[in-house]
Formats: structure tokens, sequence, C-alpha cells
């Protein structure tokens, strides 16, 4: 459809006179003139059940456009010279090209979908990518961008403008939010150090590409597979790292699944294991004892690595203030912040009820 439509405002530089298309309904899907896109025109039933080539009216000529033996559309020009059955015919061919080579398109989609989704026979992959031109042994990077349903359209243009090229990259649509690139890392498999900058390098690339107009998203990035074939697993890990940082890092824009640490042990341990450990921890819901001044302190010690000058000085209070709610913590939890381990065993605690109440309001299934 939007093919379709960009066709149209393409023929309006050219042509002499409006034009449009018409589905089979009657509905105008697509003119010269966007003002009247959406009405209805009653002469496209004639046109259906007519035997002639063109058909036309007081101020039309129209002709159909047949894929296969079937009706596809009907193309009209708001003219009855004789002349204007050239242009016309010549505009029916455009189109039909472009609904052919869409077609084309559109299965490559699919089938590099089904790829994702791990839906192809693995050792049928090869086969069917050769026949879109797809080499499979170039190694490969996913990365998921979620946005808004409203941006998920916008998105999707701006990463295809961005990736004109397939041998650098390939962006396609999953649904109405998300888009998926598939980027060529030939040049990152050299060492630890090339992996890291090529995958710096291209996701926040990518995000300065969306946000520079307006865009804001998510972006998830998978791990570095070595064929075509395992941009399944790629994939799995992009979605979960997207799923970890909206629970534990919901302000990062850039997911890593190889930078998830502790968050993505978390997010792999059984809802009983957790809960057990948090009545360990904190018994007798020791943790929603803590007030939200408290809390804040707490988080901003971590912040600062443990450094009560620096928190101090961050949270604009007396040492001796931070002492006396660093006190007041190990008094409800019996957990002394300033001690390591027991810094260590109350970070792990937190990430872990924030992740059962994650669990608890239902937000898992909502993450594709």
């Amino acid at each position: 459809m939007e093919e379709i439509k960009k066709l149209m405002r393409q023929a309006k530089e050219i042509l002499p006179f409006g034009a449009g298309v018409i589905d089979l309904t009657g509905k105008v899907i697509a003119a010269t003139d966007e003002d009247i896109t959406d009405s209805v025109d009653s002469s496209v039933r004639s046109v259906l059940t007519s035997n002639d080539q063109f058909l036309s009216t007081a101020d039309k000529t129209y002709h159909k456009i047949l894929i296969g033996e079937q009706p596809k559309y009907v193309v009209y020009i708001q003219s009855n010279d004789p002349e204007a059955k050239v242009s016309l015919q010549l505009l029916s061919e455009w189109i039909k090209t472009s609904l052919k080579e869409r077609g084309t398109d559109a299965d490559k989609i699919i089938f590099i979908r089904n790829v994702l989704l791990d839906n192809e026979i693995r050792e049928e992959i090869p086969m069917t990518a050769r026949e879109f031109n797809i080499e499979c042994k170039i190694p490969r990077l996913v990365m998921v961008v979620r946005t808004t349903a409203e941006k998920g359209a916008d998105a999707l243009e701006l990463l295809q403008n961005f990736y004109t090229d397939e041998d650098i990259a390939n962006v396609i649509a999953m649904d109405e939010s998300t888009s998926i690139v598939i980027v060529n890392a030939q040049e990152a498999y050299e060492t630890e150090e090339s992996r890291n900058d090529f995958i710096e390098n291209v996701s926040k690339s990518l995000l300065t590409c969306l946000n520079s107009e307006g865009c804001d998203a998510k972006v998830a990035v998978g791990s570095l597979v070595r064929t075509f074939q395992e941009i399944s697993k790629s994939y799995s890990d992009a979605m979960t790292a997207l799923k970890v940082s909206k629970i534990f890092e919901s302000d990062s824009h850039i997911s890593r699944y190889d930078k998830l640490g502790l968050g993505r042990l978390i997010y792999q341990l059984p809802r009983s294991l957790c809960e057990m450990f948090i009545e360990e921890v904190f018994p007798d819901e020791a943790y929603k004892q803590l007030d939200e001044e408290t809390k804040m302190t707490i988080e901003t010690f971590f912040d600062n690595d443990l450094n009560g000058s620096e928190t101090s000085r961050e949270l604009f209070v007396h040492r001796n203030t931070l002492v006396y709610r660093l006190e007041k913590v190990k008094l409800k939890t019996g957990l002394d912040l300033r001690l390591f381990e027991d810094a260590v065993l109350f970070k792990m605690a937190t990430m872990v009820r924030t992740y059962i109440d994650y669990l608890d309001e239902g937000n898992d299934k909502m993450i594709r």
C-alpha cells in the first residue's frame, strides 16, 4: 500500500493530469491528489465486469491491473483523450512491476522472520537463502529496536534509510512496534576488543539515527553468531536483553546481552528460589520497613561505590547523618552496608525483590 502511494507521488511530478489506484471495492487507495484518498469511485464495478482493456467515462479512463488472470487493482487517469491511454498503460505496468518486486521482497522478509523465530529447518536454510542472495557464512549481529506502536512505522523507515545496502544490514519489521536489524559482523571476530567496539559503535549509531529524528527507542543487542543459520540465537539473546533491561535498568536505552551481568542470572531463577532467598535476607519483610529517604540514600551509596564522603556530598547531608541512616538500615535488616559482603547481599536481594514485583505485575507476557 505504501509503495503504491509512493508511486502516485512520483507520478504527480510526471503526468500532466490526475491519476489514482482503486481497490476491488471501489475505494481509492492512492492518488496524485491525496485529498481524494479513501473516497469511493462507483465506476469501478463497470470496469471490473467489462471485457474491454480500457473503459472511459465523461472525465476518466480506467484500466485493470491483473496479477495472473485475476484483477488486483484498477488504475485511472483523469482524461478521456485517446492519447491518455498510453500514459495509463505505462502507469499500470509501472505499478504491476513494483508489485511483483514487492512480492519478492515480502517473501524474503517472511523467510528472514522465520529464521529469526527458529521456524525454518536449519539444514534447509542455506538453500533458501541462496534464492534471496543471502550469504550464510558471514557472521551476524541481531538488534531489536522497540518503540511505541505510533512510532513503529517511522522507526522502520528511518532504519531502512540508514541501512540502504543489504550487504551491510537487513532491516525488517517484526510487529507494529518492533524493528529488527541484522548486521553483517564479519569485521568483529578478530579480537575481543574489536567485537566490543563493533557492538558499541553499531548500537550507538543506530540509536543516534533514531533520536536525531525525534524517535525515542530502546535498542537491545543480541550475541554475535558465526552464520546466518544462527541468527535465531542472536535474536533470542536480544529479546532477553530487552526484558532484563526493562526490569533492572528501565532508564537504559541500549541493553547488550553480553553486559547484563547479575540481572541475567536473576531473570533465569525460578520464582520459588527467589522467594526463599528474600525470606532469608529480609525476614519478616524487613525491606518494606525502610522509608523512601533511606532507600534513596542506599541507592546513592551504591552508585558511589560505598564511598561515604562522595555520598554525603551528593546528598547534601553531613557525614554523621549518612552514618545514622546506614545504622538504621543495619537495625532494620541486620545488614551493615559499609561491609562489602553485606552490601553485595543487600544489592542482590533488592534486585531479586524487583524481579518478584515485576512478576507480580504480570508484565513478562507483555514483552514479546
